[in-house]
């Protein structure tokens, strides 16, 4: 068990002028380790992933629910002198800014890091865009979507031969805000040696393409050139998902006593057991023949049979869960991992199974526009 209430950003505050994913995801898991998170936002729309639904929920698309809890809301034109005074004022009270305007659109509402870190030298700044802020791409919208197509991510999702898609959900995102708070923490940490903040930069394409840096040291190293492996490995066989009688499993063998349990608990011994199969090379360069051999003998098992005599020989497997599953499921049950709020399931970050503070509910927008003007003496 972990110790409980931790809170290492209480006191810290945060003015998030994000948007979408990226940066409402990384924001709010500040809010989970204690940071006080004021989110700024366009006067009657909002943050627009407040409408992409339905479902919507508390007035509000479930989407924004999930990524923008623990935060307070205030509406400001930041094209308006007052607003912006407002704006900077409340830029005066914090720790850190995080923007994901366009490259160039910061500097021209008056909160660009340069002239606010002037203004503000503790203050620590990270931006966070789809192509960074600098190269012929800067310019471009940059979403989870168009990232993956030019990194080359979409490139290597899926089945070989089919169209290209894009990943599940948008990790780039989800990841690319990870990227940013720990760039975040590591700029408060200096800061206490130095008495200095620092400008930070995130894009979801450097994300993506630092993702890729196995495939990319593989490619250049002389190996095959990179292609979609649907759920399979590259380099280690057998390792992906098949087909039961009644379900999906995924199993693997990642090692060479690995790959022999497996053979002895499927009973595959007579076909798969002899020297030509024992060293995962052979394996890799066999692998149509030997995954032919293996789907064969799953697709006439039921799930729970496959799974339960793999579990019991130490192998490589897993069930094939839907997301509504997993929720439900008695693993993130044991970790507090899903909340339960008037019906909505929300899941907490990772870092909630370390004793964070469990959210409240996303704002209405602007709902505390007035208590943060009276604050500032507005």
């Amino acid at each position: 068990m972990t110790d409980g209430d931790f809170r290492p950003l209480e006191g810290v505050r945060v003015i998030d002028f994000t948007r979408l994913l990226a940066g409402p995801y990384a924001t709010m898991t500040l809010a989970e380790l204690g940071a006080d998170v004021i989110k700024v936002e366009q006067p009657g729309i909002g943050d627009e992933t407040r409408h992409w639904g339905p479902p919507f929920v508390h007035g509000a698309s479930a989407y924004f629910h999930a990524i923008n809890r623990g935060k307070r809301s205030i509406a400001l034109d930041l094209a308006d002198p007052a607003d912006r005074e407002t704006a900077h004022a409340l830029i005066g009270t914090a720790d850190v800014v995080v923007e994901s305007f366009r490259p160039g659109v910061a500097d021209r509402l008056g909160i660009g890091a340069d002239a606010m870190r002037e203004r503000f030298p503790r203050l620590v700044y990270a931006s966070i865009s789809g192509f960074s802020q600098e190269g012929p791409l800067a310019a471009e919208p940059g979403t989870a979507v168009t990232v993956e197509a030019e990194s080359g991510l979409m490139h290597v999702t899926g089945y070989e031969g089919a169209d290209p898609v894009r990943s599940g959900v948008a990790m780039v995102d989800i990841a690319t805000g990870m990227s940013m708070i720990n760039g975040v923490l590591a700029a408060l940490l200096e800061r206490g040696r130095t008495g200095v903040g620092r400008r930070l930069e995130f894009s979801l394409f450097a994300t993506a393409l630092s993702s890729l840096g196995t495939v990319i040291a593989a490619t250049s190293a002389g190996g095959p050139p990179s292609k979609p492996w649907g759920s399979s490995h590259p380099s280690i066989v057998p390792y992906r998902a098949f087909a039961a009688s009644d379900g999906h499993v995924v199993l693997g063998a990642t090692n060479d006593a690995m790959f022999a349990r497996l053979v002895a608990a499927l009973d595959l011994g007579a076909v798969l057991g002899g020297p030509e199969w024992a060293g995962n090379r052979a394996r890799v360069e066999g692998r149509d023949e030997l995954e032919r051999i293996l789907a064969a003998r799953v697709g006439s098992l039921p799930l729970e049979t496959v799974v339960g005599c793999l579990q019991a020989a130490r192998v490589l497997v897993a069930r094939v869960r839907t997301p509504e599953e997993a929720a439900r499921g008695p693993q993130a049950d044991a970790l507090g991992l899903i909340e339960h709020d008037d019906g909505v399931s929300i899941a907490r970050s990772a870092l909630g199974t370390n004793g964070t503070v469990r959210l409240a509910r996303a704002p209405g927008l602007d709902a505390d526009g007035a208590a943060l003007r009276a604050e500032l003496g507005r």
